[in-house]
């Protein structure tokens, strides 16, 4: 099944790719992304910066983002707080982003910092720096509702942090495998 996306995440998506491209390039250039062309939905985005094999760090989010997760996560490397047993695939998952390149979707469980349990879904989609390699994700971040979470996964039991779904949106260079 195909995952349902957020307001949000279409109007992103549908900026993203008003943005303009370099000769033979799939994304834009961060250096032409501008706040001001999401302005309506910034309190839903994110933005990371991909350092290296060990580092994405969180370098601007969202004030509805900070809230759901009951804490400013500004300037965490994601890679630090990910449960180990979801560590590895999680820096392929990104790997993979960079370098084919392509966008990208994860839908989780978890728990916030206030115990409160939902099922939460972002999309990144790569941006260039200045050098043309990916190294920056713009992205939406939604809870889903119940009733979408029941359509697309049927009933579930959470404990902990865990994956549901993590695929691959082609831009125009494929997926990988």
């Amino acid at each position: 099944m195909t995952p349902q996306f957020s307001t949000a995440t279409n109007v992103l998506a549908e900026y993203w790719r008003s943005l303009p491209r370099g000769h033979k390039k799939q994304c834009p250039r961060r250096a032409d992304f501008s706040i001001t062309g999401i302005v309506q939905i910034v309190a839903e985005t994110f933005l990371s910066e991909w350092s290296g094999p060990e580092e994405l760090r969180i370098i601007q989010v969202g004030t509805k983002l900070d809230q759901l997760l009951g804490k400013d996560i500004t300037q965490y490397n994601i890679f630090e707080i990910l449960p180990p047993e979801l560590l590895r695939q999680e820096k392929v998952y990104y790997q993979n982003l960079r370098t084919l390149p392509c966008a990208g979707v994860i839908t989780r469980h978890a728990k916030n910092l206030k115990d409160r349990s939902f099922v939460y879904r972002t999309v990144q989609l790569p941006l260039l720096d200045d050098a043309g390699e990916v190294r920056y994700f713009i992205g939406t971040g939604s809870v889903l509702p119940d009733s979408q979470v029941e359509e697309e996964f049927g009933t579930l039991e959470y404990n902990d942090i865990s994956l549901l779904d993590r695929r691959y949106l082609d831009i125009g260079a494929g997926r990988p495998e």
